[in-house]
């Protein structure tokens, strides 16, 4: 065999032996392959390119964030991704076939909702690769969580069932409490620089809902609170002005009667009572004309809140027709 021949017979046995290794290397990291060839082509645009660059993602983070190529669509776009038949539940985003979309919602006092939302789904794909090992692992530092934050996640967990339960508390861990075991703030931190801006985001959008609830809540304890007040002074007006209109007759019938008065000073003693009473009365009734403006008026508030809140409800709902279309 001659020299040339032996080199590439050689270096046919390098490439088979080599092609062999990727073969092998690609059947073992599969997942990792396909992810990459999936990132190759995508590139965040538009208004999803700053709300990646928020994120402030590592370079795994990234790696998943391309893999997901998020996409950022209107209404009905989205809805043809991420809703199935009718839904009662708001959906902000969803992680399907591979692909995040979030819905594009760009309403100024729900600044940050949309972070928040790539973020949640962008963790819907980390857990989609974690190995079942892993999950067991952050399971308990999962349970503390939920143990420290119980109100808020719980209620958000209920319209789960039980085999999605583990998955969506692992991402709304990860990107609504800023303060976790350290295990997790490790392994948050694989795919988020800084997690608790993350958490920000949740609490700053979360927030314009939550003040409007407890600004409702007072307003109806306050207006409960005036009613009652409002119930007991008119009845004890009406009560007390009922007597002095009687009183008032009596007087005036007496004072038609030769001698019934005993004298002068008791006929000026009597209508100066009857003078004073009537002016306590008045002043009564105007306080209770005060109260019921100021119930009106906080009853105004309310209903503009129970407007405002349906309003933002239905910014958030993909699902609820657009304001103006009746």
């Amino acid at each position: 065999m001659s020299e040339s021949a032996r080199k590439n017979h050689v270096l046919g046995w390098v490439l088979l032996v080599l092609l062999a290794v990727v073969v092998v290397v690609g059947a073992l990291n599969w997942r990792w392959c396909y992810d990459f060839i999936r990132g190759m082509g995508y590139s965040a645009t538009g208004e999803m390119s700053g709300i990646v660059a928020k994120l402030d993602l590592t370079d795994r983070g990234e790696f998943l964030f391309r893999a997901s190529r998020p996409e950022l669509l209107g209404r009905d776009e989205f809805n043809s991704h991420c809703v199935e038949g009718e839904s009662e539940t708001a959906v902000l985003g969803c992680y399907t076939k591979d692909t995040v979309y979030v819905y594009d919602i760009t309403d100024k006092e729900l600044d940050g909702i949309r972070e928040l939302t790539t973020a949640h789904e962008l963790l819907h794909a980390v857990y989609a690769r974690m190995s079942e090992e892993e999950r067991g692992r952050i399971s308990a530092e999962l349970s503390k969580v939920l143990a420290k934050n119980p109100a808020g996640l719980k209620e958000e967990l209920e319209n789960y069932d039980r085999a999605e339960r583990d998955e969506e508390l692992y991402v709304r861990a990860g990107t609504e409490v800023a303060d976790l075991p350290e295990a997790l703030e490790r392994h948050y931190a694989e795919i988020f620089r800084n997690q608790d801006a993350v958490a920000g985001y949740y609490n700053k959008y979360i927030s314009v809902f939550r003040q409007l609830e407890a600004e409702l809540e007072t307003l109806e304890t306050e207006m409960n609170g005036l009613s009652a007040t409002i119930d007991n002074l008119s009845a004890e007006y009406e009560t007390r002005m009922k007597q002095l209109n009687d009183e008032i007759t009596s007087f005036n019938n007496c004072a038609m009667v030769a001698g019934c008065f005993s004298s002068q000073g008791e006929f000026q003693a009597r209508r100066a009572a009857l003078v004073g009473e009537q002016g306590e009365l008045e002043a009564k009734y105007n306080q209770i004309s005060q109260m019921i403006d100021t119930y009106n008026s906080k009853v105004e508030k309310y209903n503009a809140d129970v407007v405002r809140g349906q309003s933002l409800n239905r910014k958030i709902n993909s699902t609820s027709e657009p304001e103006g279309i009746k």
